[in-house]
């Protein structure tokens, strides 16, 4: 069979490995999400396509991790067959909540508008009935809530409503239950978090710190005006310090050019407090969310550069930052055909950046559907056919060799003409060659252990 180099790779410049005194490069199959150290004459055969000059070995191993591939395959069209058949084999029914359009903070980057209202009694009998519906079916294996917001916490009563008669439904129906939670852990106390995670079946919960207090504070305040880091500070590091609650913690932190400096400082007050280690942490670049606010963020160039500098860091503390991209056949809910978020008033949406969204218009021109069967102006299609957008070559995408691990990015800043590249398609060579350095750190400890 002829074989060619896939064109879904990235290879790093060379280097000289001073410990084997031999020229390398790093390269990574994305179709996999596989990484190869190499000798530079091999990639010149890659390169040049005399694929018979390989050693068998080798030659076997890269076609294994999809490196090389067919001649004749179409490799557009068989990811995105794969991501598509990832979607239609789904078999985790996956429903976002907002069981409230409220929120205490009053992040000047927030695109939403916040009003008091809770889910009603009657709304999450509807809820509940769609949620029904979706599993008899008996196609699901696993019913998983996302909790988010506005402010999830401030809905707890109605979080707790609603998880006894989804885990009724997950039993009645023979499937397990998980939850997770979205929240900017101002109400995150240590008996919340207790319910949260041995009564409401919350096992991952991701929480906001915008830098160091200064900075947070200044972006991150309650709508009073009040202070909010050094509540959360405490709530996050009571939370870490916990060894009965089996949960998963990450930290997000939102950057633009006014706090990206403040990220360092962060990492370090977090190492101080001793959960690095117990915790996840990752930046995201502020985005628009129906409004300008992406106008103020770094250039993807600039984040991308930064970024390396974070992973640096948080490896010097003892974070364990991941590093690569992994496969993503699934991008977000807008593909998945099952999956939907619900919001307060009863909107439904396949997209999680929409409600709440006053520029979208009333009713939101987002709604796919709403939980009285009102007639509702989106349709799921608008952005459940990005994949199909993205084989018909609408987008960058379609020739973009990370598609296989960002998964195209989100549809919905595609269809309003704003890429959405993730960081590491900018610095995914640096990100190489900071794995393959801390290999090496790691072989060479081992070794001394062993000596």
């Amino acid at each position: 069979m002829n074989m060619k180099l896939s064109h879904y790779h990235v290879i790093t410049q060379p280097f000289f490995d001073e410990l084997e005194k031999r020229v390398k490069r790093v390269i990574f199959a994305t179709r996999t999400a596989t990484v190869r150290i190499i000798d530079d004459h091999i990639w010149t055969i890659l390169e040049t396509g005399n694929l018979n000059d390989l050693p068998p070995d080798i030659l076997f191993d890269f076609a294994e991790i999809k490196l090389i591939v067919p001649t004749e395959l179409d490799e557009l069209a068989t990811i995105l067959a794969q991501n598509n058949a990832a979607a239609t084999d789904d078999d985790d029914l996956y429903l976002v909540v907002q069981p409230t359009a409220l929120c205490q903070l009053g992040c000047h980057y927030c695109g939403q508008a916040h009003t008091s209202k809770m889910m009603t009694a009657q709304e999450q009998q509807q809820l509940l009935e769609r949620a029904a519906k979706k599993l008899q079916s008996q196609k699901f294996k696993s019913l998983s809530i996302g909790w988010f917001g506005a402010e999830p916490l401030v809905g707890l009563p109605v979080m707790r409503t609603l998880t006894s008669q989804f885990q009724s439904l997950a039993a009645e129906f023979g499937c397990s239950y998980d939850a997770k939670i979205v929240t900017n852990g101002l109400a995150l106390t240590e008996q919340v978090a207790t319910e949260l995670v041995q009564e409401l079946g919350v096992s991952f919960i991701e929480i906001t710190l915008d830098g160091i207090a200064e900075d947070h504070n200044a972006r991150r305040m309650q709508k009073n005006g009040l202070p909010t880091f050094d509540k959360i500070f405490t709530n996050v590091t009571a939370l870490a310090s916990r060894t009965d609650l089996d949960v998963q913690i990450v930290i997000r932190c939102n950057v633009d050019r006014q706090n990206y400096e403040s990220v360092s400082l962060l990492l370090e007050q977090l190492a101080a407090a001793g959960i690095q280690d117990k915790i996840g942490f990752y930046v995201a670049p502020i985005h628009s969310w129906g409004n300008d606010a992406h106008h103020v963020s770094l250039t993807k160039e600039e984040f991308a550069d930064w970024e390396i500098t974070w992973f640096g860091e948080m490896i010097e503390l003892g974070f364990e930052p991941g590093l690569l991209p992994q496969r993503k056949p699934l991008v977000c809910l807008a593909v998945m055909p099952n999956a939907e978020l619900v919001d307060a008033y009863g909107n439904i949406f396949n997209c999680t950046e929409v409600s709440y969204v006053p520029t979208y218009g009333t009713p939101n021109e987002y709604a796919i559907d709403h939980l009285s069967g009102q007639q509702m102006p989106g349709n799921r299609d608008r952005l459940g056919n990005f994949n199909e957008r993205v084989s018909q070559g609408e987008y960058p995408c379609a020739t973009c060799p990370m598609l296989p691990v960002c998964g195209g990015g989100c549809p919905k800043s595609w269809l309003e003409e704003i890429a959405p590249c993730p960081s590491a398609k900018d610095n995914i060579q640096q990100r190489l060659l900071l794995t393959y350095a801390l290999s090496r750190i790691q072989q060479q400890a081992a070794s001394l252990e062993y000596a």
